[in-house]
């Protein structure tokens, strides 16, 4: 494992068995954290508009 400044990282064990109150606490928020990807696609799908868009602006001026 990695060490951090605060000593070795030790994430919450998957098996819902915690040492304190505090790591169940950690691993619940961990497991109902918003999924990124769900700005990830929209963010996508304006990057490869755009790229396409210049692609054909850059060939309608070289044609």
């Amino acid at each position: 494992m990695a060490d951090t400044f605060g000593g070795p990282r030790r994430p919450p064990r998957t098996d819902g068995i915690g040492r304190s109150q505090r790591e169940l606490q950690d691993r619940a928020s961990y497991d109902h954290a918003p999924a990124g990807c769900l700005l990830a696609i929209p963010a996508s799908l304006l990057l490869w508009a755009g790229l396409i868009t210049a692609a054909r602006e850059l060939l309608g001026a070289i044609a």
